[in-house]
């Protein structure tokens, strides 16, 4: 999830007012960064433009962000927070198999929601950009939650104890991926055939997770 900007009637100190509008500004930079990404391509995506858009210094974005890569990463990183914090909002379900359609659906909502952080994540939206391997680790993180609940699961012998529960969540992830990012690249006629085939993937690839003699 993004950092949460405090209250303002909470802030006391100068200190405290500096860091609101720093924090204030770095929200409004990526998300300038983010709607120039979505709305002109990634060759809009420069230090110029986007404080052109917001009507500010190029200084100040080199100071905060070191560029147009820091700026980037900021994007990637953005994205990945925001999908932690919407697969983590998914409550466990009676059974895993009704807990990862859940899943699935709240990753559909954030990806067609924010098209511009996960391009940028997944689909090599900016070119020579490449995440650090801090921000791919970052990336993986989000799927934590999904492992930690289904050892839940195992642990009330609704899964099996020798389920690989780490090459079951990648596998998942694998699928909603693939149809996501083909439907963002535009391989579809139309969100409805997207969601279609999204909702058929799911129904052949989820019962297939959990194998049973």
């Amino acid at each position: 999830m993004e950092t949460m900007l405090p209250e303002q009637n909470n802030i006391a100190t100068h200190q405290e007012v500096r860091a609101y509008g720093r924090e204030l500004l770095r929200r409004n930079v990526i998300e300038a960064a983010s709607r120039l990404l979505r709305e002109e391509g990634p060759e809009a995506l420069t230090v110029r433009h986007v404080a052109q858009t917001l009507d500010c210094s190029t200084k100040i974005i080199y100071t905060m962000f070191k560029g147009k890569d820091g700026l980037a990463d900021a994007l990637y990183l953005e994205g990945c927070a925001g999908l932690a914090h919407t697969i983590a909002q998914v409550p466990k379900a009676a059974t895993p198999t009704a807990y990862l359609r859940a899943v699935a659906w709240a990753y559909w909502t954030f990806a067609l929601a924010r098209p511009s952080f996960y391009l940028v994540m997944f689909c090599g939206a900016i070119p020579h950009y490449q995440p650090s391997a801090t921000s791919l680790h970052t990336t993986a993180t989000a799927f934590e939650v999904v492992i930690e609940t289904l050892q839940r699961y195992q642990q009330e012998q609704a899964l099996s104890a020798n389920d690989n529960l780490a090459l079951l969540t990648r596998t998942f992830w694998a699928t909603l991926h693939g149809v996501v990012s083909l439907h963002l690249l535009g391989h579809f006629s139309s969100e409805e055939e997207a969601k279609t085939v999204f909702e058929r993937a799911l129904e052949a690839m989820i019962p297939s997770l959990f194998p049973r003699p």
